[in-house]
């Protein structure tokens, strides 16, 4: 293959990324187109999600988290290397959504003091606070991003993650998957 052959192709890549940047229109990512489609989850609400994410087999998850303290539903990618979990807390939140997730960022940076820790930020249609960090995996370093978010009396925590160098890609499409989350009806009982 000739330079200007390579060329070319980036060319094409970087107009398909482009073009499709959006959860209604599809998102191009990592060589792949990605449709999305309105989920339910938790049974409690509703979330534009990747329309081929399945949800992880229980024993893999245990091997994914090891904690007993992993998600209540997580949905992976076919290869499993990107991930998105949720946790849906029956008490009402007493604190704000920034000071839970500032909380979180303290208990992260005791028990893994080499992790390094982004600034995050607000969502803009729903209650929420995300911030992202960089963590260590086997064979590489994932990025991962946490959520806290209240809709109505609803408290759920998210966690997105993917391996590192696949985050430019994944960070403004999972900002909007997160601004997508709706109460699902008698999602509450």
């Amino acid at each position: 293959m000739s330079y200007i052959d390579e060329i070319i192709i980036w060319k094409r890549e970087e107009e398909k990324k482009r073009q499709h940047t959006t959860l209604d229109g599809g998102v191009y990512i990592d060589g792949k187109m990605i449709v999305f489609e309105r989920r339910k989850v938790c049974d409690k609400f509703s979330i534009m999600l990747p329309s081929i994410w399945k949800r992880i087999p229980d024993e893999l998850a245990k091997i994914k988290y090891p904690s007993e303290f992993r998600p209540q539903e997580i949905l992976t990618s076919f290869d499993l290397s990107s991930n998105i979990g949720f946790t849906v807390f029956a008490q009402k939140m007493q604190k704000s959504t920034q000071d839970i997730a500032e909380q979180m960022q303290r208990v992260i940076h005791r028990a893994y003091p080499d992790y390094q820790i982004y600034s995050g930020g607000q969502l803009e249609k729903n209650e929420g606070t995300w911030f992202a960090f960089r963590s260590h995996a086997l064979d590489s370093d994932l990025y991962n991003i946490m959520l806290v978010v209240k809709i109505h009396d609803m408290s759920i925590q998210g966690v997105f993650n993917c391996p590192y160098l696949a985050w430019p890609g994944w960070k403004k499409i999972v900002l909007q998957m997160w601004e997508t989350i709706e109460e699902e009806k008698g999602g509450l009982g």
